[in-house]
Order: C-alpha cells, then structure tokens, then sequence
C-alpha cells in the first residue's frame, strides 16, 4: 500500500507544479475581465449595440461601445474600449481601438490591429439577466450542465436569505432496481447571526413494480445541519436514511445512468439498500472545500432487479443485479475530503477537482458465501445452503483527483488519477469491491466482458458471477484528454435561450484522449493478486486511446484499446463531459 500511495502523491503533485501558477494567473484574469465587462456595458456613456456590429474601414466611432451576442468585426477606428460579450470579434488590418474586452468569444486579427490600451479575454459564456437596461451576473451553474437538470439548478434559491419550500421532483436517475424514485418533501435554509441551519426531508416512493406499501417502494432521506460561521466554520448534523444505493458511484453521474436504463435498458450500476442514520461533524472552507468527519450506524441488506418500463429492448432481460452482496449491521466511521474550484466564478474549466475518503467499517455481515482473496467462482451448492455470518474490520481508502487547465482561451488539457480500495483488515465487503472498464473509465473495452482480457484485471474475474459484479480488492486508473474548441455559431447561445436547444450549451470541441487502468486483489502474486505493499507493474495496464466531438453536455467518442488487439473499436455516445 505504500508503494501505492507513492505513485498516487507523485502524479497529484507533478501536476500541480506543471498547471498551478499559470491557471491562478488565468483564473484572476478572466475573472477581471468579467467584472470590466460588465461594468463598460452599464456605464452610461457606453453605446449599446445587440446583435452584429460592424465598423467599415474608413468609420470612426467616439467613446466606448458595447456588443452583445454579435459577431463584431472592426476594420475603421473606434476611440475608446469595445466590449463584447458573448460575442466573436474579428480585427482587420489596420483596425484601431482604444481597449479590447471579449468574454465568452474569440478575438481574430489582433496581431494586425492597434490596440492602445489594454486587452483582456474570458472564454466562458458571460451568464446574465437584465435589469432595466443593466445587465447583472446570474450565479454560475455547477461543473454538471446535465440538459435534463439545468433549468431547475439555473438559478438555485439564495444562500444570503433564509426560505423555505415544498419540493415535488424526480432524484434525475432511474435504475432497474427503483424505477424513476420520486422525492417529496420540505426544504429549509435558515440564516442566524452566527450561521445557518438546513433541513432537507423526503420521502421516497419508487415506480418500479410492484408498488406495494412496504419498504421496497417506500423510502426516506432526511439530513439536518446547523453551521457555525458563513465563509469559513464547523458544522454539525445528522442524516436518516432507507435508500437504494449504487455500489460504484464514482464512475457514471446519476443522471447518465438514468438515461441509459431508461432508454437503452442498460444499467451499468450495483445496487444495494441502505437502512439507518449517522451524524457529522464538518469543517468547511466557503464552497470549494470541506473535511467531514462521521459516523454511521446502519443495515445493508440486498436488492434485487425488477421490471422497469424502458423506451428501447423492451423484451430484453435486465442484466442480474448480483444476488450474493452480504447483508447485516455495519458501524461505518468515514473521513471526507472535499475540495472543487471548477464551480468559481472565473472559469467553468479552470481549477482542481479532489474526492478523498476513508472508511472503517465494523460488523457482522451474513452471506451464502465468501471467496478468498484471489478466488473467484462460487460453488452452486454453497449457493443453496443458508446464510453464514461473518464478523469483519476493514478499512478502505479511495481518491479522485482531477486537474482542468487552460492552456489557452481555446485550449485545454485535463488530467485525473483515481486510486483506491483495501488498505487493511478483513477482505472487502461485495458492496465496497473495484471494478474499471466500459464507456466511462476504459471506453475502449467493452463493459463487464472481461473475457475478451486474459487475465481479467478489470473485474478480477468479477463476470464469472451472475451479474458480473465488481470483485477488485484495488483499483487504479489514469485519465488524459486534449481539447479544442472550434467555432460554429449554432452551437453558441446565452442564458436565456438555452431551453429550446438544450444538447449543445457549449461551444463545439474536439477531443483527444487516453486511458489507462487495471485493478487487482491483494493475497498471494498471480496475474490478478500482488501483495498488500505492492502495485502491479503499469505494463500490465490495460489502456486506449480515442477522440471525439463534444458538444457541451452531449458528445460522441470513438475509441480503441491498445493493449489487447482483439477488442473492436467502439462508439460512445456521452449526455456529459468525460470527467
């Protein structure tokens, strides 16, 4: 495990010292550029234009000029600053102006112009709404411009006023085992002088049939917290809970996976119930970062697969939701590590991205059988015998790590290193196992058909189970991609048009991209099983490599591994970005 944490702490920090300084210089200049902007188009003395603005050769305009939505395109003389917002601006020889200001554009020709003051730039789209004539900025939405859930997250209700509400709405997934869970139930903010209390209580009625009034289509989730303190303080709380949960969360959003079951009768999640309460305690530095420590007293117990209405492959089976996940008590003590400045005001694209836990757990867990570490098959006999219970300590770690940088107001190289699993104790419940492989880790491998790898590194024999469960004791998984945004005005919109095209809220890139991962159990060495201190040599890696045209929150990738020959290159088709 040491070893491990080596090659996890050097590839976090040779990134931080390739992209640190130079995205903090871009961070504070697109955030400049954002406030200027706003400022010159409400300044009284700026003339407003809205649509396309041109200034012919010989023209010469006086003071500052304002554009929105253009496209701008000055081959005369303007005497103060022109100001574009969400606009392109096109500069030819001999153009003059006075300042330049571009946000959520590009500028073309500058090298051929004059420009006598300064010349600032932000490539993200300025979102805004009028009041009056003034513009004012809308708070920027979160990193996930997921269409189906971006017009309730366009304007959330306000963190500097206390309110309350009744909320009717769908949990945005959908899985074969709940259906389409329906949340109900109120919501509370209320502001002190010394901080804030939340309260968040639904209830949960899940579609999938049978209904029935019983557990399996009822469920709850409620958490209530009091801060101390507004930018910077602790806070304490709790959370009660009867829910269906994913057992790899990590690799798909909640919604993509919704979409896939319920359009492709495809789930690529586990799922497992959870039954019981914690409480925390939570430092937390504004928005961009927090440290929770809590623990949890709760019943897992197995779900199983029912018969959801899908919109395609309506006679197909469900793929099995794995029926030998252990169940029992579980005292569960967790250490979170958050930290997220991709949601900044400066840039959707520019800043780290850091999940870290750990988890202990305690418990006795009953099951109809328990492999080895390294073994894989279960007897049919085991099978049908009754349940044994077994006692169990572990501990478990798990990491994602991601870096989004801009090289260039067009141009930009993310990077992600996710790592994790046993780290000490009895070996790994079903519900805390590893898996990698499929469209949203390897696209370039096929999703739980680790038969097509020898040896299977990426389920560690998981697919000889019903169900192809995760059974990696390990995991780890570098991800890399390159793009570039190209210029198509159908695509370009603001805030208050996006509803009627809600695939393309971006501009248009393209991207490259490369994968690497593999995961394995800890015991004895074999193809799948290294020793507790040690990590797998990256020869043995599975990888691929790919490109693709994304679109915003919609993008099609073709991608083909490289280091097994026999897997056939596969499309992708993605309602998010990568990571």
């Amino acid at each position: 495990m040491a070893r491990m944490h080596q090659v996890v702490l050097f590839a976090c920090g040779a990134m931080a010292v390739a992209a640190g300084a130079g995205a903090q210089q871009r961070d504070t200049a697109a955030r400049d550029a954002a406030a200027n902007a706003v400022a010159l188009y409400n300044a009284d003395r700026t003339a407003r234009v809205t649509g396309q603005f041109d200034v012919p050769a010989e023209r010469t305009v006086e003071g500052d000029v304002a554009v929105l939505n253009g496209p701008a395109t000055v081959a005369g003389r303007i005497t103060g600053t022109l100001t574009a917002i969400n606009a392109d601006v096109r500069l030819t020889a001999g153009a003059s102006l006075g300042g330049l200001v571009v946000v959520g554009g590009t500028i073309t020709g500058l090298e051929g112009a004059t420009v006598r003051g300064d010349v600032q730039q932000r490539a993200e789209l300025l979102r805004y709404h009028f009041d009056g004539t003034r513009i004012v900025l809308d708070p920027e939405p979160s990193y996930d411009e997921a269409w189906w859930k971006r017009r309730a997250r366009r304007r959330p209700p306000p963190d500097d006023r206390s309110w309350k509400d009744w909320t009717f709405t769908s949990a945005h997934t959908y899985n074969r085992v709940e259906g389409l869970p329906i949340l109900l139930g109120p919501r509370i903010r209320q502001l002190t002088d010394w901080g804030r209390f939340s309260l968040d209580a639904y209830g949960i009625v899940r579609t999938a049939g049978p209904l029935r009034w019983d557990r399996e289509t009822l469920g709850h989730d409620a958490t209530g917290e009091l801060q101390f303190g507004r930018k910077l303080g602790i806070g304490v709380g709790g959370r009660t809970f009867d829910v269906v949960e994913a057992v790899e969360s990590w690799q798909q959003d909640e919604g993509e996976a919704g979409l896939a079951a319920f359009v492709l009768r495809k789930d690529y999640r586990d799922y497992y119930r959870r039954h019981g309460g914690l409480g925390f305690v939570k430092l937390h530095a504004g928005v961009d970062a927090d440290l929770t420590f809590s623990f949890g007293d709760e019943r897992w117990e197995n779900a199983f697969e029912r018969d959801p209405v899908s919109v395609l492959r309506r006679g197909d089976p469900w793929r099995p939701n794995f029926a030998g996940m252990e169940f029992g008590n579980m005292h569960l003590a967790t250490t979170r590590l958050r930290v997220d400045t991709r949601q900044r005001q400066s840039s959707l694209w520019g800043g780290w991205y850091l999940d870290a836990d750990i988890e202990r757990g305690t418990g006795t867990l009953w099951s109809y059988a328990y492999p080895a570490p390294g073994d894989s098959m279960v007897p049919l006999d085991a099978m049908l015998r009754a349940p044994t219970p077994r006692r169990m300590t572990y501990t478990r770690g798990f990491v994602d790590a991601r870096r989004y940088t801009r090289l260039a107001p067009d141009v930009a190289l993310n990077l992600r290193i996710v790592a994790g699993g046993w780290m000490s104790g009895d070996h790994l419940p079903w519900q805390r196992r590893l898996s990698v492989g499929g469209p949203f880790t390897l696209p370039g491998y096929d999703f739980r058909r680790a038969w097509r790898v020898n040896p299977d590194v990426l389920t560690c024999d998981g697919t000889l189970y019903t169900g192809a469960p995760a059974n990696c004791d390990r995991v780890m998984l570098f991800q890399a991609e390159f793009r570039r945004d190209f210029h198509v005005s159908w695509v370009r919109n603001d805030v208050r048009d996006d509803w009627w095209r809600p695939g393309f809220n971006r501009r248009a890139a393209w991207v490259l991209f490369a994968d690497a991962g593999r995961g394995w159990t800890v015991g004895d060495e074999g193809p799948i099983n290294y020793k507790k201190d040690e990590v797998p040599p990256l020869s043995t890696f599975r990888s691929d490599i790919g490109a693709g045209i994304d679109f915003g929150s919609f993008g099609i990738y073709v991608a083909k591994a490289t280091s097994t020959a026999s897997e056939p290159m596969n499309v992708i088709v993605r309602v998010r970005h990568r990571f």
